[in-house]
């Protein structure tokens, strides 16, 4: 029997985890960043991002419902596209967010060391911090799902009283010049930016662990896009009144910067709380995605099966101590701005295959008469805009991070190349893992149609 996971997580469940991993460290360091490359018109570069997030989060939600399992972008391509197309995609996006998760847990080390003075190193905080989450994922998912409501709860309530302060501040004169740094400015904004939209996907990594899924995760993708893009405009908007844009492109803290122009040290101590709070969600999705895509690997034999091994409370153990491990291990090597530019670019690789494996998906169902949105003739127009958007936001990352992500690619592709060879053909890893889909095991639906009645799923299919 395939090893499976407990449905306990609610459509709020899904929106908070997909929260959770969007709004948080990115946000209070994403904006200097972007504010530098395309000046005020980062007001702009904050929509186009979620535009370009939504058109992927659309292929996502339509190949969710076909694709019940836990894995995410790896469960996802393997079974649209190929197991090579999956593995490949899989590894893509968990390098991508092991590395963004060593360097959160070293920037949560920097803020707590800033707030309390501890002078303890920041590595020393940044392994405590990583292994009391990996302790809380290894409880159950219900335990994480609960701490990471009330994270979200706090971290929106300091964003929501930073934007509502700051707007009372705002300095016009800090939109003049408004396009000094043209078009081009504005989509490298949006590229720099689309990195702190990248969790939307984390709620496929849980698919079966959510009740009724094939619901449940497209709605739960769009809806925290769109709060998150709100969310995001009214801060910048906020964050930009207060200060220039020049200015905050030269601050590791731009919102912990414009918050002092306002004279007010309790609003300062605010956004510095509040962007610990942010990276501890940050470092607890972290875990919980990339634990359960390596679950999925290993259960698909493309990692040794141990990866797969379920504790008493249902959850991945061995996943999780090697999403920790390798967290830690990388943590000497992480610089912020490095890891911002080689982990969004390894995740924007990863979604370009989604979007490949939707297409391919809607040519399959297309004209079929379902009642779904990729069967309809015109659907093809979003992942191709999906796919078209990734390619613009690749022209304007850094080469660095460009040659990062081709050594990923190369490496996992090398890997799995050998690893189908020493399996053979009998063994070999499988196009479909045969585990529940929409609430029922696929073993059990294979015996009812040996018997001669295919269970209900099969409409669906």
């Amino acid at each position: 029997m395939p090893q499976t996971l407990t449905r306990t997580l609610k459509f709020q469940d899904a929106v908070i985890i997909n929260l959770g991993a969007i709004i948080g460290a990115g946000i209070f360091v994403i904006i200097g960043i972007s504010a530098g490359a395309a000046g005020p018109a980062v007001l702009i570069s904050i929509p186009l991002a979620g535009l370009v997030a939504i058109f992927t989060g659309i292929s996502f939600s339509q190949i969710a419902r076909h694709v019940d399992k836990e894995g995410g972008v790896y469960e996802y391509g393997k079974e649209s596209l190929s197991p090579y197309a999956g593995f490949v995609g899989g590894s893509l996006w968990t390098f991508g967010n092991i590395i963004a998760l060593s360097a959160v847990s070293i920037s949560f080390g920097s803020y707590l060391d800033a707030l309390l003075n501890s002078r303890f190193p920041d590595i020393f905080i940044a392994i405590s911090i990583v292994a009391s989450f990996a302790l809380l994922n290894a409880m159950g998912i219900k335990n994480s799902a609960r701490t990471l409501r009330a994270i979200v709860a706090v971290n929106v309530i300091i964003l929501v009283t930073f934007t509502a302060v700051g707007l009372f501040f705002i300095h016009p004169s800090h939109f003049n010049d408004f396009f000094v740094k043209g078009p081009g400015g504005i989509i490298s904004g949006a590229a720099i930016i689309f990195f702190a939209f990248s969790g939307f996907s984390r709620v496929t990594t849980v698919s079966e662990e959510v009740v009724n899924p094939e619901k449940t995760i497209p709605l739960a993708i769009l809806v925290s896009i769109m709060i998150s893009a709100v969310l995001y405009f009214l801060i910048s908007l906020a964050t930009l009144g207060l200060a220039p844009a020049s200015k905050l492109a030269q601050s590791a803290s731009p919102l912990a910067y414009a918050s002092s122009v306002t004279g007010m040290g309790w609003l300062v101590i605010l956004v510095s709380m509040g962007a610990l709070v942010a990276t501890s969600g940050v470092i607890l999705t972290g875990i919980l995605g990339t634990s359960r895509v390596m679950f999925a690997m290993g259960r698909d034999g493309e990692l040794p099966r141990q990866v797969s091994r379920l504790d008493r409370f249902s959850t991945p153990i061995v996943a999780i101590l090697v999403s920790l491990i390798l967290a830690v291990a990388m943590m000497p090597a992480a610089s912020f701005g490095t890891i911002v530019e080689s982990s969004n670019t390894c995740v924007i690789a990863a979604y370009a295959i989604i979007n490949v494996a939707a297409l391919r998906t809607h040519i399959k169902y297309r004209g079929t008469g379902r009642r779904m949105l990729l069967a309809h003739d015109w659907f093809f127009l979003i992942p191709v805009a999906g796919i078209v958007t990734i390619g613009l936001f690749f022209a304007f990352l850094g080469y660095e991070s460009m040659e990062i992500a081709a050594a990923v690619f190369t490496a996992a592709s090398i890997y799995h190349i050998l690893n189908v060879r020493l399996h053979g053909p009998s063994s070999r890893p499988p196009k479909t893992s045969r585990v529940r889909l929409f609430g029922r095991s696929r073993h059990n639906d294979d015996n009812k149609k040996e018997n001669g009645n295919a269970g209900p799923d099969q409409a669906l299919l």
